[in-house]
């Protein structure tokens, strides 16, 4: 299994990025035909740098190490720990938060984004290679409070979204903020357990390969939450 993963990462991260493109233009298309619910364009925004990470990892194929491939690497881990946080008022908005709590999360949110842009400016990154990709990931040189910020952002939403997809399931009879963070989760856990190298060696790490697949199904699923959000509108 592990053998088929990295003999067909190449084609499959190119595959994604072309996915995540196709959702940021969907997103946006949903936000025109009703500006007045946000969750699209939260979401479109976050699938500009998933867009962004899938690129430069599929790129990672003809791009060897260097001091390009090491800059645009960077950018990946600004783009993530910057644009996770929207999570936090697509949260507040799937549930229907009244204007003074929307206005206090988007507040939060706006004060982790500037913590997660020091964070991805401070991150220090090592070039690793796996299969025909080269990328730059997050060396052990870097900072503890960074490496907990990141670790920070990148469970805590994940558990918010399950347990706001919870509520919504009994209040709402609707499953998609559920399986948006349940999946998520799911191969989160999966990109741990199974994607270690079982020598060891940490160059050879799928986690953050198998983990893409969970960001492409939260995607979906918000985009699905958001177009069955319109459609009730609209009856």
């Amino acid at each position: 299994m592990r053998a088929l993963l990295i003999k067909t990462m190449a084609p499959v991260l190119w595959i994604i990025a072309v996915s995540e493109c196709f959702a940021l233009y969907r997103m946006f298309v949903q936000y025109k035909k009703d500006r007045s619910n946000k969750i699209p364009l939260l979401v479109g925004i976050i699938c500009i740098g998933l867009f962004y990470d899938a690129l430069i990892l599929a790129l990672g194929v003809f791009l060897k190490a260097g001091p390009l491939l090491k800059i645009l690497s960077q950018f990946r881990y600004i783009f993530h720990l910057t644009m996770i946080p929207l999570l936090f008022p697509v949260i507040a908005l799937a549930l229907g938060s009244r204007k003074k709590l929307q206005r206090t999360v988007d507040a939060a949110a706006a004060v982790v984004i500037m913590i997660g842009l020091v964070a991805g400016i401070k991150l220090v990154t090592e070039a690793r290679t796996v299969g025909a990709v080269t990328r730059y990931a997050e060396s052990e040189a870097t900072a503890a409070w960074v490496d907990g910020i990141v670790q920070f952002l990148d469970i805590f939403p994940v558990f918010l979204m399950i347990g706001a997809g919870v509520f919504l399931m009994i209040r709402n009879k609707d499953w998609n903020m559920f399986f948006a963070g349940a999946f998520m989760l799911l191969f989160t856990m999966l990109g741990i357990f199974l994607g270690k190298d079982p020598g060891g060696d940490k160059t050879q790490s799928l986690m953050f390969y198998i983990s893409m697949f969970g960001e492409a199904l939260m995607v979906f699923f918000l985009w699905r939450f958001s177009e069955k959000k319109r459609e009730k509108k609209d009856e």
